[in-house]
């Protein structure tokens, strides 16, 4: 009977210790799945920004003649898109998409580019040109056709967790080569997306003042984490980020990555 009971211990034992073994080597797999990895950091980021946005009080925009800029009322994100004029298609793309009118609070415009000289100096030309007009939102975001702009998630973050002055979100740039941007922007990868609250547009040609931009890190999404969106191995419907990296087949994959995402359901502060 000794015998039994010993061996039904040692048994019971090493079920426990099995079953803690399990719990302990799945909770660390899940913590690192791409997604809770991504959004947790991203999470953890706009919660910071959104600290600061409560501390700050509203910023008064001034434009290069000192008049105040009159209030956005309606557009929260202005978008200007750099596209060669060959890139038809993928433009139309992108009114279907993230560009579409649905998505409220939003306004896009294309620059059509022709020549390398064009899309070097495009973020400096276009700073320049909605400095000396109120840009008609509160955050300016400039970037190109070859990225996925996740339209609903980042007027969400407008409205409720980013600041309304000072701001400078971007992808932090391979300070190896050399930047031909404003010196405010050195720090910033002139080929990734830049998101500008309205403010910074403003004060750019008259003051090199450095303002530390906030590094989107996860925001923007590495390429293999975009592929894995595009082939299903990430699910992209409750994944928490602002744009893709750069995408290969332009206009296929900015309609498949506008499918996947497009049922994300914004948590109302």
């Amino acid at each position: 009977m000794s015998v039994f009971f010993e061996r039904f211990t040692l048994f019971c034992v090493i079920a426990v210790i099995t079953a803690l073994s399990l719990i302990i080597v799945t909770s660390v797999q899940l913590a690192h799945e791409p997604e809770i990895v991504i959004n947790r950091e991203n999470g953890n980021l706009l919660d910071s920004l959104k600290s600061v946005r409560y501390a700050e009080g509203k910023p008064a925009v001034l434009g290069v003649s000192g008049e105040k800029c009159p209030p956005s009322d309606r557009a929260r994100l202005l978008i200007v898109v750099k596209s060669p004029k060959r890139n038809r298609k993928v433009r139309q793309m992108i009114r279907r998409t993230w560009a579409h009118p649905s998505n409220l609070g939003v306004q896009v415009k294309f620059a059509l580019t022709r020549s390398p000289e064009e899309q070097a100096s495009f973020i400096r030309r276009h700073l320049k040109h909605f400095s000396r007009r109120c840009v008609p939102a509160d955050y300016l975001l400039i970037t190109s056709d070859l990225f996925f702009i996740n339209t609903p998630q980042i007027t969400a973050a407008i409205n409720q967790q980013l600041p309304r002055s000072n701001t400078i979100i971007c992808a932090k740039a391979d300070l190896r080569h050399h930047q031909i941007e404003p010196k405010f922007l050195t720090e910033c990868d002139p080929e990734a997306p830049v998101l500008m609250s309205r403010d910074v547009v403003a004060a750019a040609p008259a003051s090199e003042a450095i303002i530390k931009p906030y590094f989107g890190a996860r925001l923007y999404l590495s390429p293999v984490e975009t592929g894995k969106i595009l082939n299903g191995t990430i699910d992209g419907t409750d994944l928490l980020f602002f744009f893709s990296a750069q995408v290969a087949d332009g206009a296929r994959s900015i309609n498949r990555l506008w499918m996947v995402t497009r049922d994300y359901r914004a948590i109302e502060a």
